[in-house]
């Protein structure tokens, strides 16, 4: 914005060979209405060194120069005001405009033609602040909408976690990453123990608190940079990158210890305790192969086997040993 405001004086036009007319503070305005005081005073700070740069090192230019010195400091003030951001802006604009008068009468003589000009440029200011406040609402709203709707097709309505859709491109991307950097991508598949039974006692809302609970301990007990999914029904997803297969189990047996030992609590109150059988795999540990979903398979089959071998376990596909990394 303080760019912008520079390319705005660029283009500015001359009503005194010691002024030139602009809307450079608008840049000011809407910066410190959207995003605060100091990129306000940066803003600021900018344009002041674009009308010395641009129009030379004369005592007009650092005159003006101060003076969106001090609108940059004026608009970062006011943007911490708790009032409606348009009314912000339209005092914002009327503070700035009469930094400029006051600019105006100390560098033109003719004072008369300085309040012609400064009544027509105010008008053409608040004129143009409605204008910016309409074309910016509409941007940020657009924006937000646009965000809240990513955020809903790429995350479990329940759980908050990434959803399968969602899980299935991360699992894509991340194990490009590692085939082209020569990393470590693990896989965890997470599967809750006897969930039928849950809700077949309890009902359905106790087997959604479940779930609830579980996303929270699978967050906490995962590295901070782990990606946890819910891939559908009592399933999830965890995504371990630069971890050897020792160092993945080792986790995913954190998250198996961590699900045994919590007490689940149901919406009427009822404590109950839960376990998860847990299958893990590690490319290139565990497999060869260019295709992420060979990985996901594997790790699949070895959730089979740790619900085949009773449950509450954690197995791991076997290293290749033969394999050294680069």
């Amino acid at each position: 914005f303080g760019i912008y405001g520079i390319i705005l004086m660029y283009y500015s036009f001359p009503i005194d060979p010691r002024f030139f007319a602009d809307l450079r503070h608008l840049a000011i305005v809407v910066i410190a209405s959207y995003l605060g005081w100091l990129p306000s005073l940066i803003a600021g700070v900018l344009i002041a060194l674009g009308r010395l740069i641009l129009f030379g090192m004369s005592a007009s230019s650092a005159i003006a120069g101060a003076g969106m010195l001090m609108i940059g400091i004026i608009c970062g003030m006011l943007s911490r005001m708790h009032w409606e951001r348009l009314g912000k802006m339209l005092l914002m604009s009327i503070l700035s405009m009469l930094v400029l008068l006051c600019i105006m009468w100390m560098n033109i003589p003719d004072h008369n033609k300085v309040y012609t000009v400064f009544t027509q440029h105010l008008i053409i200011s608040m004129l143009a602040t409605v204008v910016i406040y309409m074309l910016t609402e509409y941007i940020n709203t657009s924006n937000q909408l646009f965000l809240k709707m990513k955020k809903n097709a790429e995350t479990d309505y329940l759980t908050s976690l990434h959803n399968l859709r969602q899980f299935e491109q991360l699992l894509s991307e991340r194990f490009l990453e590692a085939q082209h950097f020569s990393e470590r991508l693990g896989v965890l598949v997470v599967d809750i123990d006897h969930f039928k039974k849950i809700n077949d006692t309890y009902g359905h809302a106790a087997g959604d608190a479940v779930l609830q609970q579980l996303s929270k301990v699978l967050r906490e007990h995962s590295r901070s940079f782990d990606e946890v999914s819910r891939n559908g029904g009592e399933e999830f997803s965890v995504l371990v990158p630069e971890a050897t297969i020792d160092e993945t189990a080792a986790i995913a047996e954190r998250i198996r210890a961590a699900v045994a030992d919590h007490i689940f609590v149901l919406v009427d109150g009822t404590k109950i305790q839960i376990t998860v059988s847990i299958g893990a795999a590690v490319h290139p540990d565990t497999i060869r192969s260019k295709n992420a979903k060979e990985l996901l398979q594997q790790a699949d089959r070895e959730l089979y086997r740790a619900k085949d071998s009773g449950r509450n376990r954690v197995c791991s596909a076997p290293e290749i040993h033969d394999l050294i990394l680069s």
